[in-house]
């Protein structure tokens, strides 16, 4: 197996399409991002350990269980963290406007929110933005780092290229927080994607811990 470093984010492997932009939730900078797949995909994660976790964390527990997923929406500018079970609420209704907008199952839809905590989520503002990106699809894996920033001083992206019993596949990704690992993954976001085919319980196995 041979590797090598390109020049990508997480629309570059097959079969991944991204978008990213504002709804409203920050004054100007973009605040929301969807990345689907052309098909329901292996899925795997790890969330933060922490006694206290926020109502997307709780959603895409359970969704994650099935092993598959097909769609990832983020919002920046509003962690909808310590916001109790109107935030839960809010977080299940994120799930519900991708599921509808793209016409997929609700199942294979996870969710992530960061910014402020303890404030509850424009939910009317997504209710617009979320049909909006859902439409503007493309290989936009540039602007969907973009739009998942808070402190951070400029987008994470990477990918890379790898060679598998004789087939090419890739592995694109983007992330965000600036010092947020520590502790117990605090308030770090990445998302890894890849047109490698991966068993569901291979992939959490393989995710780190």
């Amino acid at each position: 197996m041979s590797g090598r470093v390109v020049s990508g984010h997480v629309t570059s492997p097959r079969g991944v399409r991204a978008a990213g932009g504002h709804c409203g939730i920050k004054p100007s900078r973009p605040d929301l991002a969807l990345v689907v797949t052309a098909a329901p995909a292996a899925a795997a994660a790890c969330f933060t350990t922490n006694r206290v976790q926020a109502a997307p964390v709780l959603v895409s527990r359970e969704q994650v269980r099935g092993g598959r997923a097909q769609a990832v929406v983020i919002n920046s500018g509003n962690a909808n963290a310590c916001t109790g079970e109107q935030g839960r609420r809010d977080a299940w209704e994120m799930v519900d406007l991708v599921a509808r907008a793209l016409g997929i199952s609700r199942a294979l839809v996870l969710v992530a929110s960061t910014g402020v905590i303890g404030v509850p989520l424009p939910s009317e503002r997504l209710r617009s933005g979320i049909p909006a990106l859902a439409a503007s699809l493309g290989p936009h894996g540039e602007q969907a780092a973009e739009a998942i920033l808070t402190t951070d001083a400029f987008p994470k992206t990477g990918a890379v290229q790898i060679e598998i019993g004789g087939h090419a596949v890739t592995l694109g990704g983007m992330a965000k927080g600036a010092g947020m690992i520590h502790p117990r993954m605090a308030t770090t976001l990445s998302l890894v994607t890849t047109d490698a085919a991966v068993d569901p319980p291979l992939l959490q196995r393989a995710t780190p811990r």
